[in-house]
Order: structure tokens, then sequence, then C-alpha cells
């Protein structure tokens, strides 16, 4: 058998008051907790057909190992964050799925568009390609991958802007690593977000019914 490639779910417990506090300011941190916690199980569901081929590798954080224990099943290892920005913890969980020597795929728990085709796709890149990356229309990304470990990949990143991703493309021109994009998908940080997302499903619109959420632009 051949080396295993490894897929990184980057998964945080969904705590009120800790997760999704820009979806919070419009429906409440106790409903943007629960959406999250569905979102969890949307992503790792989709990912399933992976299994087998490649290790599916959950690195949480915001709980110990047993607070996740609803998704236990649907991972093969379940690894904690370390402190840090995002970049810090995205080089530990490159790090430790090289430990089989074949290429790695993170994505987050906040784009539920990612489906196993599209993680397929992006292994089928890093064979002509060093760097793969899934853009999101916020200017991040829903995913990353390498065929090697490049912890500089990591270092020097505006997270969480609108140049996230054109500071890794950079970073790819400075070090002579080519790279591919994939298609391009939505992440969900906020309830237009959550909406639209709704409707490219084709899914009935909810209603945020919380009397006790303020929306942004009624202040």
């Amino acid at each position: 058998m051949g080396l295993r490639r490894t897929v990184l779910v980057f998964v945080k417990y969904p705590q009120p008051g800790r997760v999704k506090t820009r979806l919070a300011t419009s429906v409440g941190p106790e409903r943007a907790a629960a959406l999250y916690r569905q979102w969890i199980g949307i992503v790792l569901g989709n990912l399933q057909s992976l299994r087998g081929t490649s290790r599916l590798a959950c690195c949480f954080d915001g709980g110990p190992r047993e607070a996740f224990r609803d998704w236990h099943a649907l991972a093969d290892d379940w690894w904690p964050q370390p402190d840090g920005d995002l970049g810090d913890r995205l080089v530990a969980g490159f790090s430790a799925g090289f430990d089989s020597g074949a290429p790695v795929i993170a994505v987050g728990t906040d784009c539920l568009e990612i489906e196993a085709e599209l993680v397929l796709e992006a292994f089928k890149a890093l064979s002509y390609n060093d760097v793969v990356f899934g853009p999101a229309a916020d200017g991040g990304y829903y995913l990353v991958g390498t065929r090697e470990f490049r912890p500089a990949l990591f270092r020097s990143v505006r997270w969480s802007s609108p140049y996230t991703l054109s500071d890794h493309l950079l970073r790819c021109r400075d070090e002579g690593w080519s790279s591919c994009l994939l298609p391009m998908r939505h992440d969900i940080d906020t309830w237009d977000d959550w909406q639209a997302y709704l409707l490219r499903a084709g899914r009935p619109l909810e209603q945020n019914d919380d009397p006790c959420s303020r929306r942004p632009d009624a202040e």
C-alpha cells in the first residue's frame, strides 16, 4: 500500500460566545453556536468517502478531545491545536500530517461547499504543483494543500483579511513554488452569508427570530 495522504479538518468547539462571533451579532451567541455545531457534522459528512485512501484528521480547539465525542467516529485522528495564530496552528497540523510523507490538505469548517470531489481535485493538482488553494470569496481560502512540508508558506500572512490569499500567492512567487487555484467557494461568517448559502443550495431561507440579537445595519 502506498503512502496515505492526509486531510486536516480544523474545528473549534461550538461554545456560545467563542465561535462565529460575527454571525452571533445577528442571531445571538446560542444560535450561532448551534448552527456551527451543525456545520461541523456537514463538513465531516461531506468528506467521509475520502477515508481509506486518505487519513481524515481533525485539528481541534476550544475544548478537550472528549468534548468532540459526537464527531469522533467521523475522523481517523484527533489532534489538539497548539497556541498561537492560525499560521502556527497550520504549521503544526501540516507537520503532523506529513509523518507519512504524502501530500497534506487542510480545510476549515466555515465552508459548507467543501466536498470530497474538491479535495480529490486538490490532491490531483498537487501531482503537478507545489501548493494548491481553494479561494474563498472574501479574499481568504477554504482549502490549502502542499506536496511537501513548507512551513514558510504560513509565515507573515495577514490572517482574516482580504489579503490572506494574496499574501500566500506572493510567498509562492518569491519562493519559486508553483501553485494552483481551485474553483471559488464561500465561507459563512455572517447572517447574510448563511442566507446566501441557503439560496445557492436551494434550501428554504431561515428567519432570524432572536429578540436579543442586534443586526449591524440596525445600529
